[in-house]
């Protein structure tokens, strides 16, 4: 047996045993939510064709009433009609619903005043589910609007410490699940991602999401012990094999419990379940921009991946698995993917009947990347720079921000910045010239930005997730392979952030001794970095370097790069190439 396939057993027996320690085991449920969520109204006309789809229930709409941060207060007699058609409904198959919840916000944490009509519109939400009688309701927590986790964007983040908003955040985490609980005694609040979203080095302070653990730790406060909350772990939607199924299954298991305050770890250990997430369109080649790995898949190929994550998703949930799509509507049949609900009711009856999958995803995903790493290195714009050696006599550049000294002059401008694969083209431009000695590596980068009032700075000590507003990010690998790589992010007030990566995992425990300086004018930031060859490892200049600039316009969310990437910048088989002169 693989060493892979070990792992994957040892997860899978670490992830039963719970269950099998609490009695049997809880029957899996599929459910479907997505841009074809339906209202009540609807749900009540066309239940009897619904219920011919593979699922055991559906997230519904109300409309008006989901959005219970907005700060406005939803009365019941506006969505009578909703109401009226939840009591209709007589659910047959699709035993598992919910109502929708989201957390889009104009309210301040600390205002009694808009925390009552939250809370009013908390109960509106609770009472329909109990009319419709559904198993809970559905609280996405991700801000399609302002963010109500981002500390330093809060209304009061300049009068009060983040240690008073996680005080407020959680007895507010406890009014919220009181006043769902007051309607619906035991019920499931389903969440798309909890805290499994964090990684173990997170900096709260600056994350934007900083303030959910404190919500979550709230909700535990006031959880009775029939309540059931789920983790449903969005990061699925792009699993391409078995493993991470079950390491996120621990991630939320045990790695959360580091957020969890101590006397509610029992309860979270008992009530918390992990839910696994399925992505019709990403899996489906229908997100539109020919750049995704099911874009170079067969229909036949990208049935079997989703049937292969479907009965994984299932195998690794403790019992719900929620299914997303935007772009097909299973209701109306409309822009359904052939194979899509052959996959879904496949795996479901292998997982029933307790079978295996019966195949292995491993090959068809390696020639799948192969196929789109080909077809798009003849579209990237892959670069190459030769980096001048400071002139005999030239002073060495003052990393002060200014990008005015001699050092700068001789080194030539590099090519602009291109923004990511098929994306517009940024409307803000980026300038960077390099330049070395025996000693470092020096960076200088001119971010123009028309509007400096807009600039998002975030973080306020090293390491903080700065990558959240506006930075200009360096990478750096030393030789082919292009991992690990080195890599340091800047914002506008000089915060650093740096770590040793492969992929998107990084060891932030890198902490290297080198310079940095930042600047502002009237029409533009600059950072200026001095990076000594020692803190590469390094005793002398290498002869190349693999390499890319990248630069996050935060408010803009404009994202561009020297040397072109596809999807994000943590893609080393992109980086360009420095020749040292």
């Amino acid at each position: 047996m693989s060493p892979s396939r070990l792992i994957v057993l040892a997860l899978l027996l670490a992830c039963l045993l719970p269950a099998a320690l609490a009695g049997a085991p809880l029957p899996k449920k599929l459910i479907e939510y997505g841009w074809d969520v339906p209202t009540p109204s609807f749900v009540a006309q066309h239940l009897q064709e619904m219920e011919q789809r593979p699922f055991d229930g559906v997230i519904m709409r109300v409309p008006k009433i989901g959005e219970i941060f907005a700060n406005q207060r939803y009365q019941r007699q506006d969505v009578a009609a909703e109401f009226d058609a939840l009591a209709r409904i007589q659910w047959g198959k699709f035993t598992d619903n919910f109502i929708a919840m989201y957390a889009a916000s104009k309210m301040d944490w600390f205002s009694d005043a808009d925390w009552e009509t939250v809370l009013g519109n908390v109960a509106l939400c609770a009472q329909a589910a109990k009319v419709g009688r559904c198993v809970g309701v559905c609280f996405d927590a991700e801000p399609y609007g302002d963010n109500p986790w981002l500390y330093p964007e809060q209304a009061q983040a300049k009068r009060k410490s983040f240690a008073d908003y996680q005080a407020v955040v959680r007895r507010r985490g406890a009014q919220f699940m009181d006043t769902i609980e007051r309607d619906l005694p035991s019920p499931v609040v389903h969440t798309f991602f909890l805290l499994g979203y964090f990684r173990p080095d997170a900096k709260l302070d600056s994350d934007g999401y900083g303030l959910l653990p404190a919500f979550v730790n709230g909700m535990l406060d006031a959880a009775d012990p029939g309540t059931t909350i789920t983790d449903g772990n969005e990061p699925a939607y792009y699993y391409t094999s078995v493993l991470p199924y079950f390491t996120s299954y621990h991630r939320i298991h045990q790695q959360a419990l580091d957020l969890v305050a101590p006397e509610n770890r029992r309860k979270y250990t008992c009530q918390v379940q992990c839910a696994q997430a399925l992505y019709v369109d990403h899996l489906f080649a229908m997100r539109g921009d020919r750049k995704y790995l099911s874009d170079f898949m067969t229909p036949q190929e990208r049935a079997q991946w989703f049937q292969h994550n479907t009965y994984w998703a299932l195998t690794s949930s403790d019992r719900y698995v929620w299914l997303y799509s935007e772009k097909m509507n299973w209701w109306l049949n409309q822009n359904l993917p052939p194979g899509l609900e052959e996959a879904v009711v496949a795996a479901r009856q292998k997982v029933a009947a307790g079978q295996d999958l019966g195949f292995d995803l491993t090959d068809l995903i390696k020639q799948a990347q192969q196929r789109q790493q080909s077809a798009l290195q003849d579209r990237l714009q892959r670069r190459t720079a030769v980096i001048p050696r400071l002139g005999q006599g030239v002073p060495l550049p003052r990393i002060d921000g200014a990008l005015d000294d001699a050092a700068w002059q001789q080194a030539p401008a590099l090519a602009g910045f291109l923004p990511l694969f098929d994306c517009p083209r940024p409307q803000a431009q980026t300038a960077a010239r390099l330049i070395y000695d025996s000693k470092a590596l020096y960076a200088a980068m001119r971010c123009a930005e028309p509007n400096m009032a807009s600039l998002r700075v975030i973080g306020q000590q090293r390491d903080s997730d700065v990558w959240i507003g506006d930075c200009a990010e360096l990478f750096l690998g030393l030789a082919p392979p292009p991992e690990p790589y080195y890599h340091l992010i800047i914002n506008p007030n000089n915060v650093r952030w740096d770590g040793r990566c492969r992929g998107e995992a990084a060891d932030v425990s890198w902490n290297p001794d080198y310079q940095s300086a930042t600047a502002r004018t009237a029409d533009h930031w600059t950072v200026e970095l001095a990076i000594p060859w020692s803190a590469l490892g390094l005793a002398a200049p290498p002869a190349s370097l693999l390499a890319n600039l990248g630069r996050e316009r935060g408010p803009a969310n404009e994202l561009s790069t020297w040397s072109q990437c596809v999807l994000s910048f943590l893609e080393p088989g992109n980086f360009g190439t420095w020749q040292l002169q």
